[in-house]
């Protein structure tokens, strides 16, 4: 089980990267971007446990970095539009 969760949150966490330049057209969907990325960090860590060779290794680490990079990232955006409104 998860083993499929670690595939499925990595394909999640690449379409959650296309939804974020999405975002800037419509900045509402910022938030729910921020949301959908704290989940799937969640989920990632999650599919730590489903590691059976490098590859799978590979898939979870990127799939960290990538949503907590863009937790990072979308909270610093939606934290300075909240400052300056």
């Amino acid at each position: 089980m998860a083993r499929i969760v670690n595939f499925w949150s990595f394909i999640f966490t690449l379409l959650c990267v296309g939804f974020f330049f999405i975002a800037f057209y419509y900045p509402a969907l910022l938030n729910i971007n921020l949301c959908l990325a704290i989940i799937l960090f969640c989920i990632g860590i999650a599919g730590f446990f489903g590691i059976n060779n490098w590859v799978s290794a590979l898939r979870s680490i990127l799939t960290v970095i990538i949503s907590g990079g863009l937790i990072l990232v979308t909270g610093f955006i939606i934290f300075t539009g909240y400052l300056f409104s």
